[in-house]
């Protein structure tokens, strides 16, 4: 079993209680909390499976905070505290555990968020696993099935440069040229405002974060909105650096922008007559923001093109497989 059966399974398992609003299956979980929903999200980060052999401390403190709010942002949420369990192998040195923590300590205060408990433990790899905490009002609660028939759809930023700048580092490639691809995979980047401006614009009708590629978020999307998904692959915002390295080591660029992971921008869909009006305030942040597509009746996920529609492969990156 995949991890997406896995989570299915859970899903069967686990009851949800009388005051959760989302459960199993979003970005994070939301439970009513006096007029406001409490947002809860975990993510786990494991030294040989998500780190190449000799990631400093500080990438991995970065990463591990950034893992976590990007799932608050997702929803919307305003951040309000992180915990983190630290397991570390036995006689790991403590320069790299000061420096694991202070990183963890910096990257949350740049988010205006805290790390406020925990617990250490020992294990034969390093694991880094997260638990954030935010605020978001009800009326402005982001989920992965609001999707409407009529929406347009849009993604923050740019797709791909994670993934090849993770294959850069762990086949060890000469990486001139690539330095942005790179700093993408080892510094990403949390959407924090950027979510919090989709809740308050009241004009974002669902909305996830891109980590297992957008092929897989866009799906995942479809399934929870039940609505059909056309997609204008023209229109994807792929970093350029990313079709220049699938040229020269002759790989598909298509496995990168839509099927790589970890690029933590924001999917969403936007109601078509408040577009404008949405792009222009992230664009004034700085924030590049490109609409792809549109929301129609039906179900799945298709590209439009010159010869119609093509189903879109609905894989990306799954623990597990």
């Amino acid at each position: 079993m995949g991890e997406r059966a896995l989570i299915e399974l859970i899903r069967k398992i686990c009851t949800p209680g009388p005051h959760v609003r989302v459960g199993i299956g979003d970005d994070a979980a939301a439970i009513d909390v006096d007029g406001n929903y409490l947002i809860a999200t975990t993510d786990m980060l494991v030294g040989r499976v998500h780190f190449p052999s000799g990631t400093p401390p500080e990438q991995m403190g970065h990463k591990a905070v950034v893992a976590n709010l990007s799932d608050l942002a997702a929803m919307g949420s305003e951040p309000l505290g992180l915990v983190f369990s630290v397991g570390l192998p036995r006689g790991i040195a403590a320069d790299f555990v000061k420096k694991l923590l202070k990183s963890m300590n910096a990257s949350a205060r740049a988010y205006g968020t805290y790390l406020v408990g925990g617990d250490l433990n020992e294990s034969d790899d390093i694991i880094i696993s997260g638990t954030a905490f935010g605020v978001v009002p009800k009326n402005q609660l982001l989920t992965r099935s609001g999707a409407r028939v009529g929406d347009l759809i849009a993604v923050t930023g740019e797709l791909g440069a994670a993934t090849v700048g993770l294959k850069i580092l762990l086949e060890q490639l000469p990486q001139k040229g690539y330095k942005k691809l790179i700093r993408a995979s080892t510094h990403p980047v949390a959407r924090v405002w950027e979510g919090r401006f989709l809740a308050k614009s009241g004009a974002v009708t669902s909305a996830i974060d891109i980590t297992d590629g957008i092929a897989a978020n866009l799906w995942q999307i479809s399934r929870m909105s039940k609505v059909k998904l056309i997609i204008n692959e023209e229109k994807l915002p792929v970093n350029p650096l990313v079709r220049k390295f699938a040229f020269k080591y002759r790989v598909s660029a298509r496995d990168f922008y839509l099927f790589g992971g970890e690029d933590f921008e924001l999917l969403f869909t936007v109601r078509e007559k408040r577009w404008e009006k949405v792009k222009r305030g992230l664009q004034r942040r700085g924030t590049r923001v490109t609409e792809i597509g549109r929301v129609v009746r039906g179900r799945g996920v298709y590209f439009e093109g010159k010869r119609g529609l093509e189903k879109m492969p609905d894989r990306g990156y799954e623990h597990f497989r």
